[in-house]
């Protein structure tokens, strides 16, 4: 993946991550900073004009990611565990899973926003997450693919973010253990999404006829929904 910047006069400097894969702009904030991953071969100015098209969705985007980090104090509910972040004497990062509860221990510092100290954070999230995902994703994907008629070739658990889930040409779905953060309605709509993909590989008026019909009419209410929900970690 290709990468650059830009300064912008009102943002700063934005990220700029080239995809083979991607079909258009994806703008995304992580601390502070916004980074937009585009297609191959998208010319500055083109991305230059998007800005300015969705300046005002993009004050309300850091708005809403403002002040989003881990620090001391926060309680996290995920699908099994909760994730309960404290203070202590300890100079390093230390964690501890007890009783479905991941306890996290960070020393004691003036600022907690800083990007190393939240991916640290992380690091020690991911496997429990990853573990959840691989022990519940491949039963509800095979309970709405028999209920909706579907067949896929494999199941593949992954690390995005952002990229939830995908569904490729050879029937091959992937979903996030990012998933876990999300109540059981949004995370059946990610799975429903992805098996919609399979009758039509586009997100063509035919795709939306067929993932409204499997959530039951609810299909831009959930989106919406997951558009914006608050994920405590971006990785």
């Amino acid at each position: 993946m290709k990468s650059a910047t830009i300064i912008d006069r009102e943002f700063g400097e934005i990220t700029l991550l080239e995809r083979s894969t991607a079909r258009h702009l994806i703008f995304r904030i992580r601390y502070g900073s916004l980074s937009i991953t585009h297609p191959r071969h998208t010319r500055i100015d083109a991305i230059q004009q998007s800005i300015e098209e969705k300046r005002d969705d993009l004050r309300k985007l850091f708005r809403r990611t403002e002040g989003r980090f881990l620090q001391p104090g926060d309680i996290i509910y995920t699908r099994t565990f909760v994730i309960m972040i404290s203070c202590g004497d300890h100079h390093t990062i230390s964690s501890r899973l007890h009783d479905n509860t991941l306890h996290i221990v960070l020393p004691q510092l003036t600022e907690y926003n800083d990007k190393n100290i939240q991916k640290s954070i992380a690091k020690h999230i991911q496997p429990h997450l990853k573990n959840a995902a691989e022990n519940f994703l491949p039963q509800r994907l095979e309970y709405w693919a028999q209920k909706t008629g579907n067949s896929y070739k494999e199941l593949i658990i992954t690390r995005g973010s952002r990229r939830l889930g995908t569904c490729r040409s050879d029937r091959r779905i992937s979903l996030s253990y990012h998933l876990m953060y999300l109540p059981d309605r949004l995370i059946d709509y990610v799975i429903l999404h992805e098996l919609s993909h399979l009758s039509e590989m586009n997100h063509s008026a035919k795709f939306h006829e067929i993932c409204n019909r499997y959530c039951n009419g609810n299909e831009l209410i959930l989106r919406k929904e997951l558009q914006n929900f608050p994920f405590p970690t971006n990785y």
